[in-house]
């Protein structure tokens, strides 16, 4: 059973490693956004860009609250985000001290927290990892969706592209 638990683990810290990776080459391919491309509504879940990575910071905030056992923090307005120079630094510290955290708790453990709407739910920790890693690839998807329509190219996030670099494949 310990080896099984050691490779969930290392598993999730995979995805969570995938996560950064990914994170960071998304929030990069925006820099030579315009501040109106940024905010611009594009009929989008979140409205546009900025409102997606408005909701994906937030995300993050949020879960790893709740990993901590902590009351989570609301998103952030997207006129409240940080310019994406400050903003991508101070990310990618939060997704490294979150991998620090989940080193440390158990697969399984569960998590009792209250959803946004104040309703209790229990999660597992793992599932939970899941969850946030594919809720993030989600909305990286919109966000490739929106640059394309405004006419900007966009990077490859994929999964398969991240353990090619990692020469996993």
């Amino acid at each position: 059973m310990r080896e099984r638990k050691m490779d969930c683990v290392d598993e999730l810290l995979t995805l969570l490693d995938y996560h950064a990776w990914a994170t960071e080459r998304t929030v990069q391919t925006l820099t030579p956004l315009s501040a109106e491309e940024f905010g611009r509504d594009l009929g989008s879940s979140h409205g546009g860009i900025g409102g997606t990575l408005a909701h994906l910071y937030g995300s993050e905030l949020i879960w790893t609250a709740r990993l901590r056992g902590e009351k989570p923090p609301g998103f952030p307005a997207p006129g409240e985000l940080l310019p994406l120079s400050e903003l991508l630094p101070r990310w990618l510290v939060h997704l490294q001290e979150r991998r620090a955290l989940v080193v440390q708790l158990p697969p399984e453990q569960l998590l009792h927290y209250d959803n946004l709407w104040g309703e209790p739910m229990v999660s597992r920790v793992d599932d939970s990892l899941r969850h946030i890693v594919n809720h993030a690839s989600y909305h990286r998807g919109q966000v490739v969706g929106m640059l394309r329509q405004l006419g900007h190219s966009a990077v490859n996030t994929d999964l398969i592209g991240f353990y090619r670099q990692q020469n996993r494949s």
